[in-house]
Formats: C-alpha cells, sequence, structure tokens
C-alpha cells in the first residue's frame, strides 16, 4: 500500500510538471494578440504623420487624428496594436495574404470600392468624411461668397492645380472653359486669390489644413473657405480588415462598438477637432 501511494504520488507529480508546461507554452487567445495596422508611408496628414522637428524635419513619432482614434479604439477594446508606415501597395498585399504572412491584420482608412470589397472586410462604422470647401479671399469678398449650385461658381475666376480633377463639376453643368488649370499646385493657386488673380479654388480641406501641419504652407491670412454644398457626393472612409483573420468578425464588430461609443461620448469629435477645423466632417455644418 506504501508503495502504491508512492507511485501515485509521483505519477500526480509528472502530470502536474506536464499541464505546467503545456500552459507555458500556449499562446495567447486569439483575441488577445497584438493587431498590426497599417497605411502609405508617404504620409496623410492631418490624419497619420511624422511629427516634425524644430528644424522641419521628420522625427519618429507618429501623430495624427488616425492615431489618437485609433489608442481611443484600442483602449476601450482591450486589445494591443501597432501602427506601421510602409509602401502603400505592400500593406494591401500584407493585408490580402495575412493568412500567409500573419503580418499585417488591418490598414486604416480608406474609401469604399467594389475591389476592396471583395477582398477586405469593412467596419460599417465610417470614422470621417471627406470635406470639401470652396477657398476664396476675404478681403474681396468681406462678406463671402455665394455658392449653392455649380452654375453659380461660374460668376467668379475659378482656378486649379494642373492635374486636378474637377470633371464632377462639368458633368454637373460647369462651363469646362472657365477654368483655369495654368498653376503647379494648390499652393500657387492659393497664393494667386491672396493676390486676387483667381476667386475661387475647390479643395479637399484635409490637404490644406494638413499641409500647414507638416509646415509645407502657410494659408495667406486673407483667404478663407465655404463649406462646398454644390455636389451630395459624400466620400466615406473606414478601416478595413482581412477577410482571412480568424477573428476578422469579431474586430470588425467590436472596433465598431468603440466607435459608437466615443462618437456618442462626444470623444471622437473631440480628437478630429485637434487636428482638423471641421473635425471627421461626419456632423452638419
Amino acid at each position: 500500500m506504501i508503495k502504491e501511494s508512492r507511485l501515485d504520488r509521483k505519477i500526480l507529480l509528472v502530470l502536474v510538471c506536464l499541464l505546467t508546461l503545456h500552459f507555458l507554452q500556449v499562446p495567447l487567445s486569439a483575441s488577445d494578440r497584438t493587431v498590426r495596422i497599417c497605411n502609405d508611408i508617404g504620409e496623410w496628414p492631418p490624419y497619420f504623420y511624422y511629427e516634425r522637428h524644430a528644424d522641419g524635419t521628420k522625427s519618429d513619432k507618429l501623430v495624427g487624428a488616425t492615431v489618437d482614434s485609433l489608442d481611443a479604439i484600442f483602449k476601450r477594446i482591450g486589445i494591443e496594436y501597432e501602427f506601421d508606415l510602409i509602401p502603400w501597395q505592400r500593406c494591401l498585399t500584407y493585408v490580402d495574404n495575412f493568412h500567409k504572412t500573419k503580418k499585417y491584420e488591418m490598414f486604416s482608412e480608406a474609401g469604399i470600392n467594389t475591389w476592396r470589397k471583395e477582398r477586405y472586410l469593412n467596419t460599417r462604422e465610417p470614422v470621417y468624411k471627406r470635406t470639401n470647401v470652396f477657398y476664396y479671399n476675404t478681403a474681396k469678398y468681406p462678406g463671402g461668397i455665394k455658392i449653392k449650385t455649380v452654375t453659380d461658381m461660374e460668376q467668379y475666376r475659378i482656378c486649379v492645380a494642373t492635374g486636378l480633377s474637377f470633371e464632377r463639376y462639368v458633368k454637373a453643368g460647369l462651363n469646362k472653359a472657365l477654368v483655369n488649370t495654368n498653376h503647379q499646385d494648390y499652393f500657387e493657386v492659393l497664393r494667386m486669390i491672396s493676390l486676387e488673380r483667381c476667386d475661387i479654388m475647390p479643395a479637399n480641406l484635409a490637404i490644406i489644413e494638413g499641409a500647414e501641419r507638416v509646415n509645407r504652407f502657410t494659408l495667406p491670412s486673407n483667404v478663407s473657405y465655404i463649406p462646398d454644398a454644390t455636389i451630395e457626393e459624400p466620400f466615406y472612409y473606414h478601416y478595413w480588415i482581412a477577410r482571412s483573420s480568424p477573428r476578422a468578425s469579431m474586430l470588425q464588430t467590436r472596433i465598431d462598438q468603440a466607435i459608437k461609443a466615443l462618437k456618442a461620448s462626444g470623444e471622437w469629435e473631440r480628437i478630429y477637432q485637434k487636428y482638423l477645423s471641421n473635425g471627421s466632417g461626419l456632423q452638419a455644418w
């Protein structure tokens, strides 16, 4: 009996040791693994960009509305995340092939199109909306400019940067011959507006305010903007998840829940208003 009892204790001890070793080797559950997210190395200020030093050079610190919103989302979800900027096509390929590479499981904001919908799973909640505006000279037009329809644009001298598409306005009835396209970039057009050589420029607000964030340009003090209400064509940005991820549906649900909660509390708009005068663009002006 004594020998059998000692043998039983030895067997039990071995089993305990084996079980302990097993659990030490078990990886974190799928729901707890760090989510690796990528986007374009070219930056997209004011959403994601490297903070600049006083001399204008890039630091290693990523900042912007996207960074702050991801911080808020994953803090609420309780999962760690990493956000890297790499070449855009490489980012898309990594997420598309997550089942093979196990490298990047998501990419941050991008618009919805058929190609993306076939390959990736998007959040149902939009993260922000493109804000289209008209820039003008406040000294020349102290009462503001009056543009409610595309044909209203024709009373002003319209300038755009060379190569910039304005076909949506032409399709809506704008006379193409009235548009001056002989300008190098947005910033040259804004200088021309400041000098009263152009009257208006249609633009994406984020491009101009983002350029100011990284010291590429300073908006002239006599130039401001009004919302572009000529064409009701909202363009929303969403986060995207690898369809091959075993937790794709879970991430979609939990990220959507977090975004909804942050919007309801007002924190979402507070994040975006730190970087853009119109915030996320999701609320009415």
